[in-house]
Parts: C-alpha cells; sequence; structure tokens
C-alpha cells in the first residue's frame, strides 16, 4: 500500500483507492487510475493505494483460460472464476479495514467493491456496465454463460452497494439506471481527463498551423479493433481525391505488410521515457486531424489528449465516443458503420477550410480546459463526496 498526502481542505478525509492491479503505477490501465488518484491528492485527500489484491487460484484459472482459447471453445475470464471473485473481495475488505479509511474510492473494480465493508462509503467509478460490453468490446465476445452470470452478477451487486456511481459518459450511466435498477440521485457523469504528465502550452499548440499536407494521426494498440485498416483507406481515398495527405500510425502494427504513400507506422511510444514522450507530444502537434475509426470504445482517453493539443477527432458514435468528443467542438462523429469514403470526405471538407479548423482547434482546447481535464474531474467528484 502506497500512501500520498497533501494537506488541504479535504486534508482530514482519507481515501482507500482500491484497485485490482497497481494504481500508483502509470502503466496500469493506460495511466487512468493514476491519473484519477493524482487529482484527488491535489484536492487535499489523504489517498492510500490498496493493490493489486492478491488472488492466489489467479494462475491456474489464467491457464484454464488459454487452453479454453487453444481450442476455440467460448473465452473464459479467469477474474470472473467465484474461487477468484472470492479472494479479491476478502483481501480488499481486510485492506480497506485496516487502513481505516473515510470513503472507499474502487475504479473498475466490479470484481470486489460489492464487498467493501458497509459501514464505509463507496464511490464505484467505470467507464461502461457489464451487460453494455457483453459482445461489444474485444475483452468480453464470447464469454462463456458462466463468465456472464458472474460478471451480470458482480456489476448488480456492486452498483447497489454504491453509495455513489460515476461514469464518463451518459450512455454507461443510462444503462446503470436502465439494466441495473440503480438509483438516479447516486449516478453521475463526469468527463474523464487527459493522461498527460504535463499539460501543453495553449499558445504552442495554436499557432500557426504547420505549413504542408494535411496530416493525420491515429493512436492506438490494436490494429484491427482501433480500425487502423480504415486510417489507411481513409488516406488513400484523400490522395485519389488530389489531396496531399499523411497518416502516422502509432501504437500497433499491422497483421501482414501494408505499402501506401504517405504511411509512416511508429509500432509503439512509450510515454514514461521522455524522450519518446516528447516524439508523441510533437506528433500531436504537428497533426491536423486525430482519426481513430474505432470499432468499440467505451470512453476514450486518446480523443481529450489529443483536444489537449489543440487537433479535432474524426471518430464514430460507437459506445461512450460521443461524450469525449461533441460534434463541431473537439471534431466530427460519423456513423458507427461509416467507410472510408465517409473519413475522407469529412476531413478533405473540413481542411479545404482553414477557417472551420482553425475554429476547431481552439474549441478543441477550450473543451479541454474547460472539461476534458483531471483537476475539473476531481472538483467536481469532491464536491460530491463532501454530500457522503
Amino acid at each position: 500500500m502506497d500512501q500520498y498526502h497533501i494537506s488541504g481542505s479535504q486534508a482530514d478525509r482519507r481515501i482507500a483507492f482500491v484497485t485490482i492491479g497497481d494504481a500508483s503505477e502509470v502503466r496500469f490501465w493506460s495511466g487512468t487510475p493514476f491519473h484519477m488518484s493524482k487529482s484527488l491528492v491535489r484536492e487535499g485527500y489523504e489517498v492510500v493505494h490498496i493493490g493489486p489484491l492478491s488472488a492466489p487460484s489467479l494462475p491456474l484459472y489464467k491457464t484454464y483460460s488459454k487452453v479454453c482459447r487453444t481450442f476455440h471453445r467460448r473465452s473464459f475470464s479467469p477474474f470472473h472464476a467465484d474461487p477468484v471473485v472470492a479472494e479479491y473481495a476478502a483481501d480488499a475488505a481486510r485492506k480497506i479495514r485496516a487502513v481505516g479509511p473515510d470513503i472507499v474510492f474502487a475504479p473498475a473494480g466490479s470484481t470486489f467493491a460489492w464487498s467493501v465493508p458497509t459501514e464505509i462509503p463507496l464511490v464505484y467509478a467505470s467507464d461502461a456496465t457489464f451487460r453494455l460490453v457483453d459482445n461489444y468490446h474485444p475483452h468480453y465476445r464470447n464469454l462463456s454463460p458462466n463468465a456472464r452470470e458472474v460478471a451480470e452478477r458482480l456489476e448488480r451487486k456492486t452498483i447497489a452497494r454504491a453509495d455513489m456511481v460515476l461514469y464518463p459518459s451518459e450512455w454507461a450511466a443510462e444503462s446503470a439506471i436502465r439494466d441495473y435498477g440503480a438509483d438516479r440521485a447516486r449516478v453521475h457523469v463526469i468527463p474523464w481527463g487527459a493522461n498527460l504528465e504535463e499539460t501543453p502550452d495553449r499558445a504552442s499548440v495554436l499557432g500557426r498551423r504547420k505549413p504542408g499536407p494535411c496530416r493525420l494521426l491515429f493512436i492506438g494498440a490494436n490494429w484491427q479493433e482501433k480500425g487502423a485498416d480504415i486510417a489507411v483507406g481513409t488516406l488513400a481515398e484523400l490522395r485519389g481525391r488530389g489531396v496531399e495527405a499523411e497518416l502516422v500510425i502509432c501504437g500497433c502494427t499491422p497483421p501482414k505488410p501494408v505499402a501506401q504513400d504517405g504511411l509512416t507506422i511508429i509500432p509503439y511510444l512509450d510515454k514514461s521515457d521522455r524522450e519518446q514522450r516528447i516524439r508523441l507530444d510533437q506528433l500531436y502537434r504537428d497533426a491536423d486531424f486525430f482519426l481513430l475509426p474505432t470499432r468499440a470504445d467505451c470512453y476514450g482517453i486518446v480523443f481529450c489528449e489529443a483536444a489537449a493539443h489543440g487537433v479535432p477527432s474524426v471518430a464514430p458514435a460507437t459506445g461512450g465516443v460521443s461524450c469525449a468528443i461533441r460534434d463541431e467542438e473537439t471534431g466530427i462523429l460519423l456513423s458507427p458503420i461509416a467507410t472510408k469514403g465517409d473519413y475522407a470526405a469529412a476531413i478533405a471538407e473540413i481542411f479545404a477550410d482553414p477557417i472551420r479548423l482553425a475554429r476547431l482547434r481552439r474549441s478543441s482546447r477550450d473543451a479541454f480546459e474547460g472539461r476534458l481535464n483531471w483537476q475539473v474531474w476531481a472538483r467536481r467528484v469532491s464536491d460530491l463526496m463532501q454530500t457522503l
């Protein structure tokens, strides 16, 4: 357990920040719990990290899960095996009691949060409900009937147990109310922020556009799921229409070699490495559009990061994306079944109108400053927690 403390208005309030993994490590869950907890510290709370949690039987069930995949059976989720769930819940409850917090904060903690001691207020945060991700998100496709039953039961119990439920999108919040009977008064929509160690200076990202071709930036860890094939097709369509365009794909590689003029592929950049982070920052600064034709997304922290750099996003209105991207404010939303031609047409139209592009750049940055950052998130969460 790691403890962080900053004196302030909430200095007498101790939060047990409980996660299955290590939330004090920026690599865990793309840094989202790390930035959540850090922003609460800045609000003056004493934050005690509890995690990683222990489940001794987990390796056994992970092995069994691999065997299931090998023989193309329905996916078995090791994290939803009853013994693993019981071990996580017991470990969490024991460590929470040892800390003696005023509040328990459990991001993405449905596996164990239902067991939080009832005398301690529970804040549960997630980007989706199980009902939404079941057969939608790649991690939750083709689950076995038992895994689905357990995941559904834990989701329901956690939402019922929570004194406050936080989501970054209306898409998720409405599911909690509609599908799990959550009390609307306990459910709150507060957008998540950009997972950036340093906020880029507004003047530097909104300065005069670098002359040259239309520059597209794609960042994603999964070529197929994030729609890199559509992004490459969009580049080809633009060039075919006579628009000089370039595309940088960062974070993944194609399943087979791709040859396309104007395409650069950077397999991986580590944001925790200063030199690589500077290179990634420059990619954002050079980009005219952030292009992510994702096939499934519960929110999209990366859209907040694009907005921080004054880069409008172009993506489909799927899942919780339409909360991170507001049409004609932080970018352009297209249909979930939009084609490469649809993406190319939308980008070409805006790129041909420098005034509109400049306006989108400003409004994207405005949205980051006013809504899509962790400071704003923490202030709103802090105000709500005063009611517990």
